[in-house]
């Protein structure tokens, strides 16, 4: 499996494909596996790369703390080094805000970012967003990442049919080691870019499930502080999007960066 050094730590990706550079950016205890329905829809057009985050999957996992702007500075270095231009950047959840950073801190490597089901912060300031992460911090640490999985699996595949998904999510989850799963959650814990929004030049696409964790609201405030930003909604779907809706998903992003591979140039 192809590895490489940024940031003094050894990152996993994976490549397919040629054309202009696709970086697809997963999310919270996942990893690049989680876009196995978007790797073979994209690759006609573009060059994919997809890369475990710091503390994720096959990439080195240093002691914390992580921050989101630490995962950005990790992408940055390996957008740097391994795709050589500007890319496009497509992040869902946790990858969302990592898509953020890179459009804000390291806006010369970005040529649009595609921003799933992430709103541009997470409070932990009410009761009930209290209750939520430390439940799941607390759980974590007593339990592992695994119990955290099932929990979220309950909820974002929630069909019958979807058992499946729920399985796959459950074992993937069970692999992620307690130390840095537990750093990357605390990285989470008021993150916020809200005020920075405004410096966001590059076309942006954010992406809202009917069903996601993140009112639709919050996503609305997020595209209006944005320079360049359109908010789309898939209707019935869940937080992990990119897996129980792809065709839908692939669609849309597709569509997306076709009106902008195909703008005539300026």
């Amino acid at each position: 499996m192809p590895q490489t050094i940024v940031n003094g730590i050894s990152m996993h990706y994976q490549s397919h494909g040629d054309g202009p550079p696709l970086l697809l950016i997963h999310g919270l205890g996942s990893s690049l596996r989680d876009w196995e329905y978007q790797v073979d829809h994209f690759t006609p057009r573009f060059r994919v790369f997809t890369v475990d985050l710091r503390g994720h999957g096959r990439s080195d996992k240093p002691k914390g703390p992580y921050a989101m702007s630490l995962f950005a500075k990790d992408v940055a270095a390996f957008l740097k080094k391994i795709a050589g231009e500007p890319a496009h950047v497509v992040g869902l959840s946790m990858g969302g805000a990592v898509a953020f950073h890179l459009a804000l801190d390291h806006a010369h490597l970005v040529k649009s970012i595609v921003i799933a089901n992430m709103s541009g912060m997470v409070p932990v300031d009410t009761f009930t967003r209290k209750h939520l992460y430390y439940s799941r911090l607390v759980l974590s640490a007593l339990m592992g990442p695994g119990a955290v999985g099932k929990f979220i699996a309950k909820h974002v595949f929630p069909a019958p049919e979807m058992a499946p998904l729920r399985h796959t999510m459950e074992a993937r989850w069970a692999e992620n080691p307690r130390r840095p799963y537990l750093a990357s959650l605390r990285a989470l814990k008021n993150w916020s870019v809200m005020d920075r929004l405004h410096r966001i030049a590059c076309p942006a696409l954010l992406i809202h499930s009917e069903h996601d964790y993140a009112p639709l609201d919050h996503k609305k405030e997020v595209a209006a502080r944005m320079q360049n930003a359109t908010l789309m909604t898939l209707p019935g779907t869940h937080h992990v999007v990119n897996v129980e809706e792809p065709a839908s998903f692939n669609a849309l992003v597709m569509n997306f960066l076709k009106n902008l591979e195909e703008r005539p140039a300026e």
